[in-house]
Order: C-alpha cells, then sequence, then structure tokens
C-alpha cells in the first residue's frame, strides 16, 4: 500500500514533483522515490507503505528487466506468484510490484485481467512515450487527476493535485449531489478539471504536440451478470462453494511480511471474516473493535462474544463526545473532499488503534451489498405499491397524513410528491438523512437542480433484473465505489495502515451475485447464505440479531460535545460572506434541530463538513 503521483507537462518540473509526494507522504512513510523525465516533461513519484518484500530492492518507480518501462504502484496483487508462473517471469526481487510490471511488458493492458488484487498503478513507456494509468475492478484504491490543456497530473489524493499552481474553482453539480447522497459520485470532483478515474478502467495518455488522454473499461461488472442455473443443486453444495470462495479470498489477503489483523463489530460480515482468519491460523488472530459511550450505538459486547468464540486476540477502543471532538476537525485532513459520512470518525479511530499492533487489516466491507442487508429493500418494495395509487389525490393523502407521524414518517412524507421514476434514488438519500432535491434548490438558490445520479439509476432500473437485484447493483456501483471504499481508504491511509476487502474478491462478486435472491433474503432474513455459513462457527442468537450497522451518534454529539461546531461553521454572516448558501434555510434546518427534529443532524454536519473543506482547502489555497 503506498502513494503514487505524477504528471505530463511543460509547466511543471522535479520540484512540483516533490510536492504531490509530500503531501500523500502518510500513505507510505517507509521510503520515497522519484522518476524524472526532463526531455519528455514527464515525472513519476511514489511514497512507499512496505507489506511485502521490506528491502529497499523493491523501492519504487521500479523498472522493466528491459528497462522500457517504469511503473508507480499502489495496492496489491495477490496472485502474483502464480502470474510469475504463468507468464514465465523470473524475479530478482519477491516483490509483487515486480511482478506486476513484467507482465504488462509481456503483454501490455491485457495483463490486467488476470490480477487479483486492489490497485491503482502508473506506467510509462519511455519508447512510445505514453502513460498508462489503472485502477482496480470495485475501486478499492483511489485514483484522482487534473487536466486542463496540455497539462495533466494524477495522484492517490487530491489534496497532492491542490499542491499545484492550478484554478480552483467550485462543481456546482458536484455539489448538489453532495447534499443528495452525502459523497460525491462517479468520475467528477468537487473541483472544475479534476476527476477521479473510474473503478475497472485504464488511461492511455499520450504525448505529442497535445496532450492526448483516453479512458477505456477493461471491467464492467454489469458484463459479468449471468443467473447461475443451479441444476437443481442442493443449499449445502452451494453454502461449500460460498465458503471455499471467501476462504480463498481471505487467504490471499494474508500475504504480508509484516503484523495483520482484523475489524470485528459483531455483525455478520465481520464475524464471517474473523472466523476463516482464524480457521485459517493456529495462533490467536488480532481483532479490532470500537465502541461508543452512548446508549443505541454500542455492539461492541457482541463483538467481544465472538471474539471469546473464535479465540482470537482482540482488543476494544470506546468512543465518547470527547474523543470525537479531539478529531472532528481534522477530518477534513484526510477526506480532502466534501464527506458527511459520520462514521468517518469510528473508522478513523479504529484504524489509528490497529496501526498500533498491526501495518494490515482486514474488513468486512461488500457483504450488505452482496447479500441485500440494508433495510431500505423493503421498505422500498412497500413505497412503490402505494405509488400505484392514483398520483394525484392518492399520493397527496399519503403525504398529509405521513406528515402527522413520527420524524420517520415526516421524513418519508417528501416522497409522495415526486415522479415514480425517481423514487428510489430519493428513498435512498432520505434514507441517508441528506437533503431533498427541492431543499438543495432552495439551499443553493438554484432554479433547476441536477442531480447525476438519478441517470445512473435509470439505467440500472432498465436492466432485466428483479427490484431487489437493481438495489444491489446500484449499491455495488455507487455507495460501495464511492462512499465506503472511499471512507475506508481514507481513514486508514491517514493511519498508515492498509485495509483490505476479502469481499470484494472478483471471483466472489461475480459467484454472490447472480445467485437466486432467495439465497440472499429468504422470509425477511437479510444476507441468508451469509448468515447460514456463520452458523458453522457461531451460536444462532449472535448470528441472527439485530443489525446495527457502523453508525456514529452524530445527533447527540451535535447536541452536546460538537455544538459549537455549528456556531462557528454556519454563522449566517460567514455564509453570507461565502455567497454559496442561503443563509436563513441553513438557519432553519439548526432550529429545527434545536427544537427536538434531530433527524436534520446529518444535514447539519454535511453542511459544517464542507465548511471546514472549504476553509482548509479553497480560502487557505486560493491561487
Amino acid at each position: 500500500m503506498c502513494g503514487i503521483a505524477g504528471f505530463i507537462s511543460r509547466n511543471y518540473n522535479q520540484e512540483h514533483l516533490r510536492l504531490l509526494t509530500s503531501a500523500i507522504k502518510h500513505r507510505g512513510p517507509d521510503a520515497e522515490g522519484f522518476f524524472y523525465e526532463p526531455a519528455d516533461h514527464v515525472g513519476l513519484g511514489h511514497r512507499r507503505l512496505s507489506i511485502i518484500d521490506l528491502s529497499a530492492a523493491a523501492n519504487q518507480p521500479f523498472y522493466s528487466h528491459c528497462g522500457r518501462y517504469v511503473l508507480v504502484f499502489n495496492g496489491e496483487l495477490y496472485n502474483f506468484k502464480e502470474i510469475a508462473g504463468t507468464y514465465g517471469i523470473r524475479p530478482r526481487t519477491s516483490s509483487d510490484s515486480e511482478i506486476l510490471l513484467e507482465a504488462f511488458a509481456k503483454k501490455g493492458m491485457a495483463c490486467v485481467q488476470d490480477f487479483n488484487g486492489m490497485f491503482a498503478f502508473a506506467i510509462w513507456d519511455r519508447q512510445e512515450k505514453t502513460l498508462f494509468l489503472t485502477r482496480d475492478r470495485f475501486g478499492v484504491k483511489p485514483l484522482v487527476y487534473y487536466h486542463k490543456g496540455n497539462d495533466f497530473a494524477f495522484a492517490s489524493e487530491l489534496k497532492a493535485l491542490l499542491q499545484l499552481p492550478v484554478e480552483k474553482k467550485i462543481n456546482m453539480a458536484a455539489l448538489q449531489d453532495y447534499f443528495f447522497l452525502e459523497y460525491i459520485p462517479n468520475a467528477v470532483s468537487i473541483l472544475h478539471d479534476f476527476y477521479k478515474l473510474p473503478n475497472g478502467c485504464y488511461m492511455e495518455i499520450s504525448v505529442r504536440e497535445q496532450v492526448e488522454v483516453r479512458v477505456k473499461k477493461y471491467y464492467d461488472f454489469r458484463e459479468k451478470i449471468k443467473p447461475r442455473p443451479l441444476n437443481n443443486r442442493r443449499e449445502p453444495d452451494i453454502l461449500d462453494e460460498f465458503e471455499d470462495l471467501l476462504a480463498s479470498a481471505v487467504k490471499y489477503r494474508q500475504i504480508s511480511d509484516v503484523p495483520i489483523g482484523a475489524f470485528l463489530s459483531g455483525g455478520t460480515d465481520s464475524s464471517l471474516i474473523c472466523a476463516l482468519f482464524q480457521k485459517q491460523n493456529s495462533n490467536p488472530v488480532n481483532t479490532f473493535t470500537i465502541g461508543f459511550d452512548v446508549a443505541g450505538y454500542d455492539e461492541s459486547g457482541y463483538a467481544s462474544q465472538v471474539a471469546a468464540i473464535l479465540r482470537s486476540n482482540h482488543r476494544e477502543k470506546h468512543l465518547s463526545g470527547k474523543s470525537s471532538l479531539e478529531i472532528v476537525e481534522k477530518l477534513v485532513d484526510f477526506n480532502d473532499e466534501p464527506f458527511a459520512v459520520s462514521s468517518s470518525i469510528p473508522t478513523y479511530l479504529i484504524c489509528w488503534e490497529a496501526r498500533k499492533y498491526v501495518t494490515v487489516a482486514m474488513s468486512g466491507d461488500g457483504g450488505d451489498e452482496l447479500f441485500m442487508g440494508y433495510g431500505y429493500y423493503g421498505l422500498y418494495k412497500k413505497i412503490k405499491k402505494l405509488y400505484r395509487l392514483d398520483p394525484g389525490i392518492g399520493r397527496k393523502l399519503l403525504q398529509a397524513l405521513f406528515r402527522f407521524g413520527g420524524h420517520r414518517y415526516q421524513r418519508t412524507s417528501r416522497l409522495f410528491g415526486l415522479p415514480s421514476g425517481d423514487l428510489f434514488t430519493h428513498l435512498w438519500s432520505e434514507q441517508q438523512y441528506m437533503f431533498s432535491e427541492k431543499e438543495i434548490g432552495k439551499l443553493l438558490n438554484l432554479e433547476q437542480t441536477t442531480i447525476s445520479i438519478k441517470d445512473n439509476w435509470r439505467q440500472i432500473d432498465g436492466m432485466e433484473l428483479d427490484d431487489f437485484e437493481k438495489i444491489s447493483l446500484f449499491d455495488i456501483e455507487q455507495y460501495l465505489a464511492h462512499d465506503l471504499l472511499y471512507k475506508m481508504d481514507s481513514a486508514s491511509m491517514a493511519n498508515s495502515l492498509e485495509v483490505r476487502n476479502p469481499y470484494l474478491d472478483y471471483r466472489l462478486m461475480e459467484f454472490a451475485y447472480n445467485l437466486p435472491v432467495e439465497y440472499k433474503l429468504r422470509n425477511g432474513t437479510a444476507k441468508y447464505l451469509m448468515k447460514k455459513l456463520l452458523r458453522r462457527y457461531l451460536p444462532e442468537e449472535l448470528v441472527y440479531r439485530r443489525k446495527w450497522g457502523f453508525p456514529a451518534p452524530i445527533d447527540d454529539w451535535l447536541s452536546r460535545d460538537l455544538s459549537y461546531l455549528m456556531d462557528k461553521w454556519l454563522d449566517p454572516k460567514r455564509l453570507k460572506q461565502q455567497g454559496l448558501f442561503n443563509e436563513q434555510q441553513v438557519s432553519g434546518y439548526i432550529r429545527a434541530f434545536k427544537a427536538g427534529k434531530k433527524f436534520h443532524d446529518k444535514r447539519i454536519w454535511s453542511l459544517i463538513f464542507f465548511q471546514m473543506w472549504y476553509n482548509k482547502y479553497l480560502e487557505k489555497n486560493l491561487v
């Protein structure tokens, strides 16, 4: 796990390359390296977190045996030993980076189809004067870039690119998406001319008279959607195949020359990973969890019970309002785009705690998306039925009735004034406690709003899939890729910790998605197959308990220890001077929250986080 950066530009030099890598040194504290070719105006930089082959021989940039190619690589290639055998590579080191580069030298970009891993890498072809940038299938490792005219630069994190002498202008379309979703989706960034390389894609940047950029897709998960004919196979056989695949994924992700552990919340996803992890090791494995000193949010007791049964070497850290207060205004240091996910706080702290003992940790991200673990699956089905009522009087009546209910019904009432085709995306936004499209228009003083996620859903909704399969696909392509994985990468790498995701092994992803829905949701039980497998390792009362997730008690914190943030960052005078928001609308949300409508907490938090981000990256760094 590392940080990479580089550029093709006549306007940047070796000093700019050092600025890029210095901004991401937390991603790789163990070594630094550069390649710079002034004649071609090309530079590559690398910060290394040593995981496999700890020797200096494995430092980067890496040069191919033939000398034609130069590599900077972030991530892990889990099957690199098999690749070496298949490609007939005779390595000079025990590094996966060398195998990756030699495979490219032999087969070009087609080699990536054989890779099992998480990665973002750049390869410079010194002969053809072409730069190749690649990102893994599901977007575990980030890669952002800047392109304007003949200036091109890339890095593992946006904050690195902001060290360059570039214009920083807010992308208002991306800002609308942020307030609708809690994150910024797809290939766009919060700033104009800055982009994210989509997962499953690679870029070719050629140096001719002009810098030419082409983005190509090498992996499309939708093309892998081919429902499997089970041919009357017995459920135990399917369960065995699932266990074999997951066990293989867990085994691959133990390849390391440094200490390794796993996150354990006590829920299905992490417990299953830890059970297989412990099964494959004779000594107790390291597991970590975090708890909250707020009633209704702490599930650390369940994690302790699971750890005791598995006999892992378990450590807990409890999070109070005071401990959150200590890091809350540092969140923008590692989340370098607006990101309203309050669980960034416990995620950062569990990574910080784990890094005291290990350099690599496994996570359960991906289980909910694959096995339909979220509550809005059933809610969507119910509300969709209600939508069949007369779109005029019927929906208006339901909307009026819901407004007289509790806070949850008051939030849901907003859905009944929408076009049917937009129901799911607005339901998703409402479930995240974010702003409705109408509210965003008022908040940003816009006559028209543009929410890009609606187009993504309409494409999926047009596919010949069950409604629940459509939601699962949306979650994989959107929530997992742009929210959960961004959160984990940012929080872990801020602590120089590598996190690996067994559920995101592409073999497992393709197998699990193509299973019939009844193996995921059955008789109201979500993640059916996962829980059946977990019953082989844990008692029933721990397997079939209520889902908690990994939230943070942001409503409690904003009411108490963090209440000062509203005064500091959402002061009407500050907002008016800034000129982005309708200060009356913001003040109205704050008054409602203080009056007891706690469901406004996420909206207020999203505004606070944006203001902290704006202050750090724009107000203090204006060009």
